[in-house]
């Protein structure tokens, strides 16, 4: 008969085991190696972070393709569109973040990719970035690609007890144009936005995209009780400008229609 200490050591292992697998099969899809942050009002300072690949492309045929490429893409904070507690609201932005402007920024890194560059807005603000060419991630590999989000800072005089981020990110297997977009060359972890042409309605990113929550840590007007939890996603006009690759004035992917 086991002893009640070897039954604890096995229910102990198999909570373990759980728990690994499921941060494995997390880390599958492309997601941030630190996808909760504290808002950094008092040192106005900034968060390291990484993108973190943890598969390359597969086709239907179960083929493996190294990734040529990826792209990351914040919401702007302009147009995007925001739910406060799951409920849809015209509210913006900046009625709770006071400076979301250029949110991210590329850190050089050569160990992936070769070239890279940072995304911006007609406004000059940063809002992402794409990593492309040289050796590529290899498909039987995980790739961690630095960068960092400013100290955001929630409106003091808001009731938002977290902010949370919905970016767009593909990686990218296979120069196609848009209307080719599959599986078979290309993972998109993307919001379902109607109007989008960077999304693969059906696959396993479709309405998977990685997220980046500010957790509030100011002390909240007391007439907001228990505050709420705002979600800011980018929209289809976003996302459809953004995307794309651009180096030096061209257009690399995709490929134009």
């Amino acid at each position: 008969m086991l002893e009640n200490k070897s039954i604890k050591k096995i229910i102990l292992f198999s909570l373990t085991s759980a728990v690994l697998v499921a941060s494995q099969s997390n880390f599958a899809h492309t997601r941030f190696k630190t996808p909760v942050i504290n808002e950094n009002g008092r040192n106005h300072g900034s968060d390291y972070n990484a993108e973190v690949i943890g598969h390359t492309c597969k086709t239907d045929a179960g083929v493996a393709l190294d990734a040529l490429a990826t792209v990351v893409l914040f919401p702007d904070g302009v147009d995007s569109t925001l739910t406060v507690d799951g409920v849809a609201s015209d509210l913006k932005v900046i009625d709770f973040v006071t400076n979301w402007g250029s949110p991210v920024q590329s850190i050089s890194n050569k160990d992936v990719f070769g070239y890279q560059d940072e995304i911006t807005t007609p406004l000059g603000n940063t809002v992402g970035y794409w990593m492309g060419g040289g050796p590529g991630l290899q498909h039987n590999l995980a790739g961690i690609l630095p960068f960092r989000t400013s100290g955001v800072i929630i409106d003091s005089e808001s009731c938002a007890k977290s902010v949370t981020f919905r970016t767009n990110i593909a990686d990218i297997c296979e120069i196609t144009k848009a209307s080719e977009f599959s599986t078979n060359a290309l993972n998109i972890w993307s919001v379902a936005v109607e109007g989008s042409k960077f999304q693969i309605p059906g696959s396993k990113g479709d309405d998977s995209p990685a997220t980046l929550k500010v957790l509030r840590t100011s002390v909240m007007p007391a007439t907001c009780g228990e505050g709420v939890d705002v979600v800011v996603t980018p929209t289809a006009a976003q996302i459809n400008r953004d995307m794309p690759i651009i180096y030096n004035g061209k257009q690399l992917w995709p490929k134009p229609e």
